[in-house]
């Protein structure tokens, strides 16, 4: 009998234990489209280089310094027309000092320091590396959509060298 009421007591625990356990805390809905097709990308638009010219290193006197912001667009055409809207979202290398910025190339011979790539939105608002923002480009189906974007140097230093300030950037384009 002893035997009895402590392996019911043992499955009362364990049925006790098992529920606190499997206690819903929460839920997590996932929801999203497949697209029959997207917008093609111009060509113009796929290998593009953006030029940010050439400025003197004393044209940084502080950290956070900017030099102006050269306009680059990307172009996409033949949108469906249940594609309205689209995000862009552009990755690369990290800067140490700052991972919203893409970090110059280092493995050029004598490359700059202190000093990063600042990608914006067509509103000149910062837009983060690998990161996404709120800022939302409006497409349409009948006609070719340009999308305007900004990029600057920024030092990352105090102290800005000389030389090569070059990076790479690749992007995505997220709809609706």
């Amino acid at each position: 009998m002893k035997k009895n009421i402590i392996l019911a007591m043992v499955a009362t625990g364990s049925a006790l234990m098992m529920s606190n356990a499997l206690a819903a805390a929460g839920t997590v809905n996932f929801n999203g489209n497949i697209l029959d097709s997207a917008c093609d990308v111009a060509v113009a638009s796929q290998n593009q280089v953006v030029v940010l010219g050439d400025y003197n290193k004393t044209e940084f006197p502080a950290t956070g310094s900017r030099t102006a912001a050269t306009k680059f667009d990307i172009v996409l055409k033949n949108c469906p027309v249940t594609v309205n809207s689209a995000k862009v979202r552009f990755d690369g290398t990290p800067d140490l000092t700052n991972a919203d910025l893409l970090a110059i190339d280092t493995s050029v011979a004598g490359a700059a320091t202190g000093v990063a790539i600042n990608l914006m939105t067509a509103d000149k608002a910062d837009l983060p590396l690998h990161g996404s923002n709120s800022y939302s480009y409006v497409l349409s189906s009948t006609a070719d959509n340009t999308l305007n974007f900004y990029a600057q140097y920024i030092s990352t230093a105090a102290s800005v060298t000389a030389g090569p300030a070059n990076s790479v950037a690749n992007f995505s384009v997220a709809y609706n």
